[in-house]
């Protein structure tokens, strides 16, 4: 009887302790979580969308922003061609009203980044555009027009071609080191350092706006970048494909 009572004592502190376990890792998933997205399906990209844009006093100002996310994925589509923009088009984004504590748009690659700052796990491998009324900002479009290409590369470059890619680590070591970007004419007629030195993570992103669209550094557009930076611009052939075709 005694041992009876012992298996059953065991037994339940075993199920206790599994339960807590339980408990605490739904706890830790769940932590950052405001909201559960509605999937969309915008230009063939699989959005996640905060109900705020979709319904209540938001609802007006959310239906613009995701026209103005159609228009940027529309453009998208036609710029990019065959097998990378069937690949890009796997690379989910995430669209909320307003983050509040995040707010310029960005990729997530690390899930404990966004542990470890009480962000949702969610957003892990997504393109976060954290306030839906950036995509309608003037000042935006005119600085930065092709910024969710630019983050879109960002998950393009960790999810296929990994950020480890040999031939763009050396055509951004080459480029920092012979100096050519330490001073470029940014479109407000300034000259600056070009945020392509951030990293070479940076360095592939902007100079996919330039290859394709138009960027905010010098060089703005493919027939600059080939000219300033030939081996960036074989790079961008060799991943994406010709652009001109």
């Amino acid at each position: 009887m005694l041992l009876t009572k012992c298996k059953i004592s065991i037994a339940l502190i075993i199920v206790s302790i599994i339960t807590f376990y339980a408990t605490a890792k739904d706890n830790e998933a769940r932590k950052g979580v405001r909201f559960d997205p509605i999937i969309k399906n915008i230009e063939g990209w699989k959005i996640h969308v905060d109900p705020a844009l979709l319904e209540g006093e938001q609802a007006e100002a959310g239906a613009k922003a995701l026209k103005m996310l159609s228009n940027h994925l529309q453009r998208i589509s036609i710029l990019l061609q065959g097998k990378a923009l069937e690949k890009l088009k796997t690379c989910e984004i995430w669209i909320e009203h307003s983050h509040p504590t995040l707010h310029p748009m960005q990729y997530h690659p690390g899930i404990d980044w966004l542990k470890s700052n009480g962000h949702d796990t969610r957003l892990h491998k997504k393109v976060h555009i954290p306030q839906a009324k950036a995509l309608l900002s003037r000042g935006q479009m005119l600085k930065h027009p092709a910024v969710v290409l630019h983050e879109l590369a960002h998950a393009y470059h960790d999810q296929f071609l990994t950020f480890e890619h040999a031939e763009i680590i050396k055509a951004f070591q080459k480029a920092k080191k012979s100096g050519s970007y330490d001073r470029v004419m940014l479109f407000t007629g300034q000259q600056v350092k070009h945020y392509a030195m951030t990293n070479h993570k940076e360095y592939f992103a902007e100079g996919t706006e330039a290859y394709f669209y138009r960027n905010d550094f010098y060089p703005f557009v493919r027939a600059e970048l080939k000219k300033h930076d030939p081996d960036l611009h074989d790079v961008m052939k060799l991943v994406w494909g010709e652009a001109n075709k």
